[in-house]
């Protein structure tokens, strides 16, 4: 099972089994991670679930698709590298171990 590291702006760090959870967004919500509201339960439609993927892991995550990207770019004016909607972000086991920054605030 997929492990996910959800990282708060204070630098806690909470380490989450995926389970059967399809998206990083599902982990997340499924465990109250703290600012991370989802609003629209996934449906690619609110810019609440936002996260700033490691580094070294944005390779294997792969840049936001064209509506994810003009959904981050109108809720913060511009694009950040590695930032990414985690309704998006498809779990598999090649992303066991995929660090994710949840941001002070969402879009």
């Amino acid at each position: 099972m997929p492990r996910i590291t959800f990282i708060q702006p204070d630098g806690s760090r909470t380490v989450l089994e995926a389970g059967e959870d399809p998206t990083v967004m599902h982990v997340g919500v499924r465990h109250n991670v703290a600012r991370l509201p989802a609003d629209c339960g996934g449906q690619l439609a609110c810019a609440s679930c936002m996260v700033d993927v490691a580094p070294a892991w944005i390779e294997c995550v792969g840049e936001p698709g064209p509506d994810e990207g003009d959904m981050i770019e109108d809720a913060l004016g511009s694009r950040p590298v590695g930032r990414r909607l985690s309704c998006q972000i498809q779990v598999s086991e090649a992303l066991d171990g995929l660090e994710v920054l949840v941001p002070e605030r969402q879009g």
